[in-house]
């Protein structure tokens, strides 16, 4: 496990400890495994999975709009309406539930 997570969880471990005593926390521990909480640098941002387009590719899909970052044979990226739409495309090879970034 990456030392930078267990900081992170640790610290997460502690603020959660300090809500669920509902103490008067005004501060996390100056050192905990070495940092304090405001020397971390943590991405909140979720890691998102790329799906594999599977065969039989679809024929007919509905018309629900939920936008999907297709990854083409050829490497570059294409939005589309929705999975169905992106795997439909004989050229799409796999997609992840988000718009691609323009």
């Amino acid at each position: 496990m990456n030392i930078d997570l267990v900081r992170f969880l640790s610290i997460r471990l502690v603020a959660l400890g300090c809500l669920m005593a509902v103490t008067a926390c005004t501060s996390l521990p100056a050192d905990l495994f070495g940092q304090g909480p405001a020397d971390l640098e943590v991405s909140e941002a979720p890691v998102l999975q790329t799906v594999q387009c599977e065969e039989p590719r679809p024929k007919i899909c509905t018309m629900q709009y939920e936008p999907v970052c297709a990854v083409m044979e050829s490497g570059s990226i294409n939005t589309y309406p929705s999975a169905c739409n992106a795997c439909a495309d004989i050229a799409a090879s796999a997609w992840r539930p988000e718009p691609c970034e323009e």
